[in-house]
């Protein structure tokens, strides 16, 4: 595979205006027009809906298995490609940020995971489905007013929906914390996807919620089993980890851009959390 010298990224002003829905699998893709067979980054929302087949995707550097009632959201900015499709029907919605009310945007920021993917029970898809369908009905019917307002309406009641019943899955695995201590959490993982580049340290984001970093570092501790100075640095590896792979940049051209002014400390600490040197990542995971 040909690198780049940066990582591609689709717009959401290339392709579509606010939200784009089609059905996958029999009934083609009209869009998008770019090859998503390649790794490749959006800086808009994707969400996915299987109703029958198989899709196996790679979202960084991790294989997911979506098949019969499973539904995929990912996050702008995260690397993916279709490894191998065999869809027979589903959907596929590509939504801007700026589609959702602030609310939205932050339940999905406080999410735990990095990767939202789940299997529906019956009625609930079936809910789903009746919605993109819905959906689908009003973007494919231009000449009707308000258009735009609907689409944008309907896909923030899609996506409220779709935040409930995966919260409610995850508030089922965290059931024994507090609640307190699971919103200190969802704050933090929210601030680290918005600033994790810039903001280094516990102590800095303990400032930014005026709470003491020992208090901060313990809860997301008790919550999630690693401190916050494990997900700091998660965070840029698997940043350094998409860099490596998909573009021509220098291992020190990283660690500057993600704030290293030691190459060296940045070698050691990538080597540290993936178990290998940058340079051997790069040869040998990346072509993997």
């Amino acid at each position: 595979m040909k690198k780049k010298t940066q990582i591609p990224v689709h717009s959401m002003d290339d392709w579509f205006s606010g939200v784009y829905i089609q059905p996958m699998g029999i009934r083609k893709l009209h869009h998008p027009v770019y090859e998503m067979s390649q790794p490749h980054r959006h800086d808009f929302y994707q969400c996915v809906l299987v109703d029958k087949g198989e899709i196996v995707m790679e979202v960084d550097f991790e294989k997911i298995r979506l098949r019969d009632r499973h539904v995929f959201l990912s996050y702008p900015g995260q690397i993916h490609h279709i490894v191998s499709t065999q869809m027979q029907h589903g959907w596929f919605l590509a939504f801007d940020a700026a589609t959702l009310d602030n609310n939205l945007r932050s339940i999905l920021d406080q999410f735990l995971t990095e990767i939202m993917v789940m299997q529906l029970p019956q009625q609930l898809f079936e809910s789903f489905y009746s919605l993109m369908d819905h959906l689908y009905q009003i973007y494919v019917n231009p000449g009707q007013l308000y258009q735009q307002q609907a689409l944008q309406a309907m896909t923030c009641a899609f996506i409220y929906q779709l935040a409930s019943a995966y919260l409610q899955e995850e508030r089922s695995a965290l059931s024994r914390h507090s609640a307190r201590n699971i919103e200190i959490t969802k704050t933090f993982r929210e601030l680290l996807r918005h600033h994790g580049k810039s903001v280094r340290s516990t102590s800095q984001f303990a400032a930014k919620m005026n709470i003491t970093a020992s208090h901060l570092n313990d809860t997301v501790k008790s919550v999630t089993g690693f401190p916050v100075t494990y997900h700091i640095q998660q965070e840029l590896i698997r940043e350094a980890q998409r860099l490596l792979c998909f573009s021509d940049r220098t291992i020190m051209e990283i660690a500057g851009d993600l704030g290293f002014d030691d190459p060296k400390y940045f070698t050691r600490l990538f080597s540290k959390i993936t178990g290998v040197a940058p340079g051997k990542y790069r040869k040998g995971k990346c072509k993997e």
